[in-house]
């Protein structure tokens, strides 16, 4: 029997190794940085040692429907594989915003649906245009597509700041509607006159409408979209429906762009607990209609009371406000951990670019958003 030597294999240094490593995958990933969000109920529960009442995250106030009985049924069903087309919610999701049922593009929430629509549009070196404040996940998924961001600015009409020229230099334009963190709602004329735009120059637009039905869904432009070759237009019931454990979303499109996102899309994304209650979620009309009475009220309630701390809070047309904190003597990470060991969580707006000049908070309801105020007001006072 031939006896093969063993040799030594020299290991290079860590830091080489590291290197090493790094070289070998694809550069966009390399360079990818942590994206910021609200929601981390988990984090400060396990430094609080209690749940804190959470309004970094944009939820529907009144929460979810009753889904208790409709998990356990659909339990039964976790040892198969979902139907990949799921096609029981794409037919809920076209009847939602009147389109054909062949225009839906399912997602495991928004996240996955900006970064389809980003890998499908952008490849190393094409450009992103993002305005500025707006929802973080349009820079990073740009930029893990391998693609250039160039941040524009929002005039005071609420719209992007831009000429044809830069439209005709980018392959894919976000536009948030209502804006996270500004709370502005366009009217559907407004985007639809930029949508028009992006057709002439053959630039992909995404439309985030992620809180449209907490504000005014009379102004999405979901119904356009099957009729434009470059539109995309997003939705989240995460948001909508107070469910962000589960994971879920839906685009509407095209039919063509929609059945090549479809075919790229990873498979089975969403769950079938997931895609079941979606498509029982999206019969619930009337929550949501509940829902934007609510928030109508409260939104009043708290814009004068913030306006009585001496803050000044942005006027908003959805289920959150910007709130500049200039006034309070605080910067605004100082501000959020203060309300923190209160049990009370906001959004320090710093990974918006807003500077340490702005918090966001939710719109909850009215017993919750009166502690909210209480501990803004404890913090404010107790500077030291």
């Amino acid at each position: 029997m031939e006896i093969f030597p063993v040799h030594k294999i020299e290991m290079p240094s860590h830091k080489k190794a590291g290197q090493i490593m790094t070289n070998r995958i694809r550069k966009s990933f390399a360079r990818a940085e942590e994206c910021q969000h609200g929601g981390r109920v988990q984090e400060a529960a396990s430094i609080l040692g209690a749940e804190p009442l959470d309004y970094s995250a944009n939820i529907n106030p009144l929460g979810y429907p009753p889904l208790e009985r409709l998990i356990l049924k659909e339990i039964q069903n976790i040892a198969h594989y979902p139907d990949n087309s799921y096609r029981g919610l794409c037919r809920a999701a076209a009847k939602f915003v009147n389109v054909r049922p062949e225009c839906i593009v399912p997602g495991n929430g928004s996240s996955e649906l900006i970064r389809l629509i980003a890998e499908a549009c952008l490849e190393e070196g094409k450009l992103a245009l993002v305005p500025t404040p707006s929802f973080g996940e349009y820079t990073n998924q740009s930029l893990l597509a391998g693609g250039r961001v160039e941040r524009i600015g929002i005039g005071e009409d609420g719209l992007p700041v831009l000429d044809d020229g830069q439209l005709d230099k980018a392959d894919l334009l976000f536009l948030c509607n209502p804006n996270n963190p500004t709370g502005r709602l366009l009217s559907a004329h407004q985007v639809a006159v930029l949508a028009d735009r992006c057709e002439r120059r053959e630039t992909f637009l995404l439309v985030d409408e992620a809180f449209i039905e907490l504000s005014d869904p009379k102004e999405s432009v979901a119904e356009l979209a099957p009729e434009r070759e470059h539109l995309f237009v997003m939705r989240s019931l995460t948001k909508s429906f107070g469910v962000p454990g589960l994971r879920l979303g839906f685009g509407v499109c095209n039919p063509r762009l929609s059945r090549i996102l479809n075919l790229a899309r990873i498979p089975w994304s969403i769950g079938s607990i997931a895609a079941a209650a979606g498509e029982y979620l999206l019969g619930c009309t009337e929550h949501l209609e509940r829902s934007r009475q609510v928030i109508k009220k409260e939104i009043a309630y708290l814009e004068q009371a913030l306006k009585e701390l001496g803050l000044e809070p942005l006027k908003s047309q959805v289920n959150f406000i910007l709130v500049n904190i200039e006034r309070s003597g605080l910067a605004s990470d100082l501000l959020a951990e203060k309300t923190m060991q209160q049990g009370v969580l906001v959004r320090d707006c710093q990974s918006f670019g807003l500077g340490k000049s702005y918090i966001r908070v939710a719109v909850r309801n009215r017993e919750e958003n009166r502690q909210l105020i209480e501990a803004l007001k404890k913090a404010i006072s107790c500077r030291d």
